[in-house]
């Protein structure tokens, strides 16, 4: 390099001084550029926008160069490129358009515009652009999802798994941050160059613009100054960067799960058909089934069969895979054939006596009964009416069947039968004649049909759909006939024959619906009427006709039908509220977006490069020295320089202990907080979700934005200072002096620092990077789970069991037997909900404190308490101790088969013996070669029967507390004339106490026995009770009535199977009739007959020997307590993940370390230290507000880099520029100008002679601490 003496004028410390040296620079193309105007510049200038209210830049006056800067221009202008233009001033970043003459080395020329072009990468109209349309569409698609799920029940299929609930936390609130980090960036320029553009586009008030630094102030601030310095952009930035942190706040809650059921395709088997015509003999066959499951299911709760229900029968089905049936979650629908059943009756219009024939005791009478809708009436004979010498009058009762007549209100498909009842009375002028008191009568005709009809079945409690417009298909059988004989003889049963005894419906109906039948009873004017009639048909055809058509018209059979499969699924759905929310913060910032475009798309367009960086302040700086001589004071700004001892806000100690402290009781409470809900099952309990699930992720989410906030602070403020850093450490090139940290990517910085070994910086950008996950990560810090809750509580018990004493064996409770009769019959069958305190064989006291648990929630109550229980005691007989006879007798052609048992003993006196034989039969016996036998038997070893035979007359003795049967039963051989095999058994029943463990279950506002998990009696436990209670009489049990119903098995080998062992017979058992001849069966038969009485006498002990506490004792208080455990099912508890909760608390720990890192390497630096390796120091390295213009132009005032500079570097590209001055190395701290010997502060050219560098500011502090006052050295520092 040349070394010269002439001197040259520095435009920014607008001094003149000697020229040192120049750089050579590095060659370019070969470009003459010459400024010249063009005459017609509106045809080939784009328009500006209006300049009314834009600042006009000064003109600068003409500046006269020395030889030696002479020489330096001109071996730039070989190296670079000659710039001519009718503007006399120094080419300026701010400059009005211009139209440039370009001249290449071929001397061709093109006219080319010279407005800058330049503008922030973020400001840009194309990159808003793209913000809007994200937000339009996150808008459109957050409308969509709302209205798509608020139709569909949930968006789509998804598992309720934790991975699942973890991606529809994580997602939205992962892409959120990235769209908030994304903006940020549209944020951070817009604070950066708004002085920028305010200084371009409009005049400064008082310097203002030039002074502001948004970047320094905190959020609030910026708000606020931006709107008082009308800079809008930035407020309108701010805001919509406060919309995405809220809205960060919000994604967490914006999906949740829902539950419901949609239809699959599956192929379903059915069962069964229904047949489409019966015979006369098929219809008359004796079956009381339909009877006792009709009276079962009316008494005691039970819920239909599959197949039928209150209203009709319908095929059974199951699926392809067995005889799998639906479930609660998973129902199965098909559609199916159908049974209805219906009565079309008219009545009786009208009656008269039209011919009467007294006798000497009896009246023969012809009456005519009216029918609307007939051509003529019904005539009726009453044969030998006796007079009621009590009553005065005379009643009459009759049923026919089969009465045709031609009746067009009847369709007459299936015959009509006639219900008719009357009371007669003699006239007041013959006592020999009738005369009518009351009457009434109905004629019906039964209908019955096949339609579709459409199945849902539960596996619990089916549901029928009737369709519309199906056909209906007639079924030939005589429903009235089925249900006449499905009475029982013991209920009521009728037949045609006339009486004056109240019969037929009316009376079945009563017994049917729980009513007590008395004698007094056809004394009731009002039974003798049509709607007393009308209802009593009605009821019986509407409460049997669906079980007849269950049991009667069924038949096995097996067809493929297609149906559907509702499947229980689980769908991700959208909170309404939330969503709503979020669409309107998105409609609000697309509008601010959207303005923002359009109002400012040509305020961010006016330069050739960027001026915000050390560099491009250099270039503007130089062109505009006047910027620091009119508007502000660059002594000021260098002093602030000088004396500079700030440090951010952020990194300040005090700041980074509260944070410390604040991130170290965070960590700490996450983990006692992890503590308890591991150890307590959860930390609070849930009792509604709703929109309360905001509260454990949305805050969550707030509180750890806070965190994030705070290192993201932290980033910025090591960021921002780190290009001045690494001035003030070691020399820089041009390519680092016109780079921003702080304007870069997070990656991009990262990788940015790492190169340039600004570990700081490095550390920062990672934490501030794991951070920016961490408001993500906290939205499923928790979750809502089921966790069962368990009390141990104590229940008083609220009922005893006492025997019955003075209480006759009346009609009631013979009626209640019936009930339990009928229960018995079909208990296996049907999904019994056993009465209340009862489960199967075993009952069990009541309960008071149960009443006061909430039977609205999910709860199950466990009790330990002492049940009854029948125990059975059984002997076998030996077979010498009694006698087997056999006759037999034939009759029309037809042998008949009997066999008789015998017993006899003395009585306890000796005086008398007691004989006691019981015959049964063996039917047609010869048709089959055998039939079986199986009955109870008069015994000489029931006490109360050896009472009665004896004459003993024990008054005293109470032989209802322990009941005696005698069971006999074997298979009969022809052959052999004798039984292959017979067995009898004695059998004592008496009632014991076992303790049981009780599961109770909350159903209609009470608390039952839970059927899915029964009670489970210690049979090892099983004890006599104290005092004894009584048991069903077994007296009451002979002949089908009481505690046995009447059953007829239907097969003429089982004649001698009676009621009391038939119910262990197929259909209505499990036993086949040949397991009455199998010796290995007789356990099991033994088992059966002990627990159906076991269970008769258990549901009648319920009713009949119940009593209240307060009655038998005196007092409840403190009385028979019993524990009881309650578990709360349904608790919904708020339970803290712990790999979640480790993750955050390892990010947490991690942000400790390095304050803590920090805060001991700035002590350790007070005490004279260097910085550790991952602190920088940036105490005092710039002042507040340092990135303002005119803290820019006080820091570069008096450098020497001016000079280094190639004239119009502003329209160069950055490849060339820092090609030019590759050589060229810049530093950050004390400089001394040798010609006049000052010293600055300053960024300035290394290896210049006339501007040498002293040191950093460190440095200097020392160096001039040995030689100088205190003073002196303040004025530097």
């Amino acid at each position: 390099m040349a070394s010269n003496t002439g001197s040259y004028r520095d435009y920014t410390s607008k001094t003149k001084h000697h020229w040192m040296h120049a750089i050579p620079r590095k060659p370019v193309a070969q470009t003459r550029v010459i400024y010249s105007p063009v005459e017609n510049p509106s045809q080939d200038i784009d328009t500006q926008p209006d300049e009314t209210g834009r600042w006009e830049e000064p003109r600068r006056p003409p500046i006269n160069h020395d030889n030696r800067l002479d020489d330096t221009n001109a071996i730039t202008r070989t190296r670079a490129e000659t710039y001519k233009t009718n503007d006399t001033s120094p080419d300026s970043l701010l400059k009005d358009a211009i139209t440039l003459s370009v001249e290449s080395t071929n001397g061709d020329k093109v006219i080319d515009d010279g407005r800058g072009t330049w503008r922030p990468k973020w400001l840009r109209p194309a990159v808003l652009g793209m913000f809007v349309c994200f937000f339009l569409f996150l808008t459109a698609a957050l409308a969509i999802m709302l209205h798509y799920s608020r139709n569909n029940d949930g968006l789509f299929q998804v598992d309720q798994s934790l991975l699942h609930v973890y991606v529809w936390r994580f997602g939205p609130t992962a892409i959120l941050t990235l769209l908030s980090i994304l903006w940020a960036r549209v944020e951070l320029q817009a604070m950066m160059y708004m002085p920028w553009f305010a200084l371009r586009w409009r005049q400064p008030d008082g310097g203002n613009a030039l002074s502001l630094d948004y970047l320094s102030m905190l959020s609030p601030v910026v708000l606020i100054r931006s709107i008082r310095e009308k800079h809008y952009l930035v407020s309108l930035v701010a805001i919509v960067s406060v919309i995405l942190k809220v809205q960060i706040v919000l994604a967490p809650g914006l999906f949740s799960f829902t539950t419901i059921n949609v239809p699959a395709s599956v192929e379903l088997h059915t069962h069964d058909s229904f047949a489409l015509a019966m015979d006369s003999e098929a219809e008359t066959q004796k079956d009381t089934s339909a009877w006792y499951m009709g009276m079962a299911i009316r008494n005691f709760d039970m819920l239909y069969p599959f197949g039928v229900t209150d209203k009709i029968a319908y095929q059974t089905f199951g699926t392809s895979s067995g005889n799998s049936r639906g479930t609660v979650d998973e129902p199965v629908i098909a559609v199916v054939d159908g049974v209805f059943t219906d009565l079309h009756c008219l009545q009786l219009a009208g009656y008269s006596i039209t011919d009467q024939k007294p006798g000497e005791l009896t009246t023969d009478l012809q009456v005519d009964l009216h029918f609307p809708g007939c051509d003529g009436p019904i005539r009726m004979e009453h044969r030998k009416l006796a007079l009621n010498p009590v009553n005065g009058n005379v009643t009459y009762w009759a049923i026919e069947s089969n009465r045709t007549r031609s009746c067009p209100g009847l369709a007459q498909d299936t015959p009509p039968f006639l219900y008719y009842g009357a009371v007669f009375k003699p006239t007041l002028t013959n006592s020999s004649l009738f005369r009518f008191e009351s009457a009434g009568a109905v004629l019906c005709e039964p209908r019955t049909w096949l339609s579709k009809v459409q199945v849902t079945d539960d596996g619990v409690a089916p549901k029928v759909t009737l369709l519309q417009n199906q056909a209906k298909t007639p079924v030939l059988a005589n429903m009235w006939s089925l249900i006449e004989y499905s009475v029982p003889r013991s209920q009521g049963e009728w037949n045609d024959q006339p009486s004056r005894y109240l019969s037929g419906p009316v009376r079945v109906a009563k017994v049917f619906n729980g009513e007590v039948f008395q004698p007094t009873d056809k004394e009731d004017p009002g039974i003798y009427s049509n709607e007393a009639l009308y209802n009593s048909v009605m009821n019986l055809t509407r409460s049997i006709g669906p079980l007849l058509g269950h049991y009667r018209l069924r038949g096995e059979d097996d067809a493929v039908v297609l149906g559907s499969k509702l499947q229980s699924i689980n769908r991700l759905a959208i909170n309404q509220w939330t969503c709503l929310s979020m669409i309107a913060l998105f409609f609000l910032a697309i509008c601010i977006s959207t303005f923002s475009v359009f109002r400012h798309k040509c305020q961010t367009s006016v330069w050739y490069r960027d001026p915000v960086t050390a560099f491009g302040n250099l270039i503007f700086l130089r062109d505009h020295p006047e910027f620091a001589n009119g508007l502000f004071d660059p002594t000021a700004e260098k002093e602030k320089w000088d004396r500079c001892i700030f440090t951010p806000l952020v990194l300040r100690t005090w700041a980074r202990l509260s944070f410390g402290l604040y991130a170290l009781l965070l960590m700490a409470g996450l983990i006692l907080t992890l503590r308890l809900s591991n150890s307590s099952g959860g930390l609070a309990t849930i009792d509604e979700e709703g929109y309360l699930h905001i509260t454990w992720t949305s805050v969550p989410a707030s509180i750890a934005l806070g965190v994030s906030l705070y290192i993201s602070s932290c980033d910025w403020a090591y960021r921002d200072l780190g290009n001045l850093y690494r001035l003030s450490r070691k020399s820089c090139r041009t390519s680092e002096l016109d780079a921003s940290l702080l304007d870069m990517m997070g990656i991009r910085a990262l990788y940015y620092s790492i190169r340039q070994k600004l570990w700081s910086v490095t550390c920062s950008q990672t934490l501030a990077l794991i951070c920016g996950v961490l408001t993500s990560l906290v939205s499923v810090l928790f979750a809502v789970e089921v966790i069962p809750e368990s009390t141990i509580v104590q229940f008083q018990q609220q009922t005893v069991f006492s025997l019955r004493e003075d209480i006759p064996y009346n009609d009631s409770y013979g009626l209640r037997q019936t009930q339990v009769a009928a229960l018995l019959l079909r208990r296996g069958e049907a999904n019994l909900t056993y009465p209340k305190n009862t489960f199967d064989d075993l009952v069990f006291p009541a309960f008071e404190s149960t009443k006061s648990l909430d039977t609205s929630r999910n709860l199950t109550v466990t009790i330990n308490t002492p049940a009854l229980k029948v125990k059975p005691s059984c002997a076998e007989v030996p077979k010498d101790s009694y006698r087997l006879t056999f006759r037999n007798y034939t009759e029309s052609g037809k042998t008949w088969f009997y066999s008789s048992y015998n017993e006899h003993t003395p009585c306890p006196s000796g005086q008398r013996v007691i004989n006691i034989t019981t015959e049964f039969p063996l039917g047609e016996a010869s048709l089959f070669d055998r039939s079986y036998v199986a009955t109870t038997v008069e015994s000489i070893y029931d006490p109360e029967m050896v009472n009665f035979e004896c004459k003993l007359n024990e008054t005293n003795k109470n032989f209802t507390t322990e009941v005696h049967y005698t069971y006999v039963w074997g298979e009969y051989s022809v052959e052999s004339i004798d039984f292959d095999w017979f067995s009898v058994w004695r059998c004592n029943y008496t009632w014991a106490e076992v303790d049981t463990e009780v599961n109770m279950i909350a159903s209609d506002g009470e608390f039952i026995i839970d059927p899915e998990n029964p009670p489970r009696p210690d049979l090892s436990n099983l004890r006599s009770l104290d005092t004894p209670l009584d048991l069903p009489p077994s007296s009451r049990s002979t002949g089908g009535i009481g505690l046995l119903p009447e059953v007829n098995l239907n097969d003429r080998q089982t004649i001698g199977i009676s009621s009391s062992t038939a119910l262990l017979v197929e259909p209505y058992g499990q036993l086949p009739k040949e397991a009455f001849g199998d010796p290995e069966q007789v356990g099991d038969i033994l088992q059966r007959l002990h627990h159906n009485f076991a269970f008769s006498a258990a549901q009648l002990a319920n009713t009949e020997n119940r009593r209240s506490v307060a009655d038998v004792l005196g007092t409840t208080s403190g009385a028979l307590l019993s524990n009881a455990t309650v578990v709360d099912r349904g608790r919904r508890r708020l339970v803290q993940d712990a790999n979640v909760t480790y993750v955050v608390v390892g990010i947490l720990g991690a942000v400790i370390l390095v304050n803590v890192w920090a805060m001991i390497s700035t002590v350790l630096r007070r005490r004279g230290s260097e910085s550790w390796l991952l602190d920088m120091d940036v105490k005092g390295l710039a002042p507040d507000g340092w990135r303002s213009i005119s803290s820019m132009a006080g820091l570069l005032d008096g450098s020497n880099a001016s000079a280094h500079l190639p004239p119009s570097s502003e329209l160069l590209s950055k490849k060339e520029i820092h090609g030019q001055m590759s050589d060229v190395s810049f530093r950050l701290g004390w400089f001394r100008r040798e010609w006049d010997q000052t010293r600055h502060y300053t960024i300035g050219v290394m290896n210049d002679g006339e501007f040498n560098f002293m040191g950093v500011r460190r440095m200097v502090k020392r160096e001039k601490t040995d030689s100088l006052t205190q003073t002196r050295v303040d004025g530097w520092i």
